[in-house]
């Protein structure tokens, strides 16, 4: 609710936390469809590209990027983020889920 309430009262985030929401493929959609109504580009020729951050929290940004967003509050299960090798990589003993860095979503 904190997060919902700031983003309400103090207007959108830098970055915006993919694991608060109930239907986060509404969000992402509603991030293609301002993109496409900015560039005045059919949404249906828009898709994703990702970048993985090295910033682990989202108050290591310090403004939101020119297209798309940031997210954080993802984690992988059975694997984990190489943070040195910037890949995918095999889970370390005894930790079942990995905390991923933030990620930036551009359409």
């Amino acid at each position: 609710m904190e997060f919902l309430n700031k983003w309400l009262t103090e207007g959108n985030p830098n970055a915006y936390w993919i694991s608060g929401f109930f239907f986060p493929q509404g969000f992402l959609t509603g991030v293609l469809q301002t993109h496409a109504r900015q560039y005045k580009i059919a949404i249906d020729e828009l898709s994703f590209a990702f970048k993985v951050l090295e910033a682990e929290e989202p108050s290591q940004i310090e403004e939101k990027p020119k297209d798309g967003v940031y997210i954080f509050g993802c984690f992988m299960d059975g694997a984990r983020y190489n943070r040195e090798q910037k890949c995918i990589d095999d889970q370390l003993p005894d930790e079942l889920y990995d905390r991923m860095p933030m990620i930036h979503f551009t359409p």
